[in-house]
């Protein structure tokens, strides 16, 4: 409350003062004048206002609600004549009325001129708080605190100066009504207009992520003024990923403006425009047939995505991830997270592909396993998986055969099964193709096929050999025949 002076004066300047204030004139009531404290007793101030009339008022009037008084004996105060000489014969005053007149006028003045107001919150009541507005208490509603409902606990604004704008006033009952989100609404406002105004297609903003989706981030720039991230936007890499990969809520990020809509506030924004595009230099760094180690990122039927760094993601196709070993789904081979030596098979830098291979790191066994497993050698080996059309079977060195349900007969006529360690002989080999034939029915065939030859070859020479001895009876037969006819 404004107290008009705190030094004290000596009672010839006091004299001097009231005489001026009050020349040609008595004290009249009803009106507004400056009075000198001469007494604080029992919570009660006198004050006098001259003309020899002299008034006590509460002492409570002479502070904010919550604080406490500030004032001495020989101060100067505003204070208000309600009458002179009541039936008492005192001067009946009022610091309150005084105040609240001077305000009311002020804050008139304020209303009908849009003009801000300062205020001290001094008591949290029901929908909202009470404001001293320099005596005059003004309601400030809980809805009309803070437009982006910042403030979670309005304890923290007690007492403490606030700018706000009056929305209603009403001088008969006594009744104003103060917004505080009105100057953040006009702030706001002048914020968003400044903002548009000084960007355009290509400018670089900062702003505040304030949402995620599965599609992109919202970043807020100012109060009303958003704009979205699409996920792709948010790195080089052609392999999507979730927004939360890369941004979390509440993250300051700076973005490139794609686009903008003045009228609507919005804008799309690019964050991965602010940093060099890996694919620019890419046939230097990874030419065709170098070597890198890189990070699976994800895996379909038909193979693996490998990052090589951020924005430079390849395809290693299913068939090139292992020499040996028939890979039914990557996921049997690798899993996300791995690390993975790769080479670069082929690269595509208008379409922005890279074809990798794992296996290419690594040195072709089937240039060995051709001298190996050559047509009819024979090897030991278990069946690992069967079906109707046959089996796979696994050999000591890895390598992996398929023989046909025909060629799993055993020699007794019943078949091999699954977990059967056996012999098989090689029926056909394919390094291209990386496809072995084995049989292990052929093994006990061929030997009876042998066993066969060998016993026909056993009967011819025996047949030979009967007819020999009566080839040599026949010739003995017809000498003695011979013999007998020259007798």
């Amino acid at each position: 409350m404004e107290n008009i002076s705190t030094n004290k004066i000596s009672n010839e300047e006091y004299e001097t003062l009231i005489a001026k204030n009050f020349e040609g004139a008595l004290v009249k009531e009803k009106t507004i004048v400056a009075g000198k404290i001469i007494s604080i007793e029992n919570d009660l101030v006198t004050i006098d206002v001259g003309s020899k009339s002299e008034g006590r008022i509460p002492l409570s009037e002479f502070h904010r609600p919550g604080q406490k008084p500030e004032m001495n004996i020989g101060d100067l105060f505003d204070v208000f004549i309600e009458s002179v000489d009541n039936k008492h014969g005192e001067t009946v005053l009022s610091r309150e009325k005084a105040v609240k007149q001077k305000s009311w006028n002020k804050l008139q003045d304020a209303f009908d001129n849009n003009k801000v107001v300062t205020g001290i919150p001094f008591n949290r009541v029901k929908g909202g708080m009470s404001v001293d507005l320099e005596g005059v208490i003004a309601f400030l509603p809980g809805s009309q605190i803070d437009t982006r409902q910042i403030i979670k606990d309005t304890k923290e604004l007690l007492n403490k100066p606030l700018d706000l704008m009056i929305l209603k006033m009403d001088k008969f009952r006594g009744n104003i009504v103060v917004s505080r989100k009105a100057i953040s609404d006009v702030e706001l406002k002048e914020q968003r207009q400044e903002l548009l105004s000084s960007i355009s297609e290509g400018s670089v903003i900062e702003g505040k992520i304030k949402n995620i989706t599965d599609y992109g981030a919202f970043v807020e720039v100012v109060d009303g003024v958003e704009g979205l991230v699409h996920v792709s936007e948010m790195s080089w890499s052609t392999h999507l990923r979730s927004a939360q990969d890369f941004v979390k809520v509440g993250d300051k990020v700076e973005a490139q403006i794609l686009t903008l809509d003045r009228d609507e506030r919005k804008m799309s924004l690019g964050m991965k425009q602010l940093h060099p595009d890996p694919w620019t230099d890419i046939t230097k760094k990874y030419p065709v047939g170098s070597t890198h180690t890189g990070t699976v990122r994800n895996y379909t039927n038909f193979g693996v995505f490998v990052e090589l760094e951020e924005g430079i993601d390849g395809l290693v196709y299913i068939s090139d991830l292992s020499w040996t070993k028939k890979i039914k789904h990557p996921s049997d081979f690798v899993t996300v997270g791995d690390s993975l030596e790769v080479q670069v098979l082929e690269l595509d830098v208008e379409g922005r592909k890279l074809n990798l291979g794992h296996k290419q790191t690594q040195d072709n066994p089937w240039d060995a396993h051709e001298a190996t497993y050559t047509i009819d050698s024979v090897h030991t080996g278990t069946i690992k998986e069967k079906n109707d059309k046959g089996a796979v079977v696994t050999f000591t060195d890895g390598v992996e055969g398929f023989a046909p349900g025909r060629h799993l007969e055993k020699e007794d006529g019943t078949k091999l099964g699954k977990g059967d360690t056996s012999e098989f002989k090689v029926l056909e080999f394919s390094k291209e193709y990386r496809r072995v034939v084995v049989s292990h029915t052929a093994i006990f065939k061929e030997q009876e096929k042998r066993n066969m030859k060998v016993a026909a070859k056993k009967s011819a020479e025996a047949e030979k050999t009967t007819l020999g001895d009566i080839g040599g009876l026949a010739d003995l037969k017809k000498k003695m025949e011979a013999g007998s006819k020259k007798k």
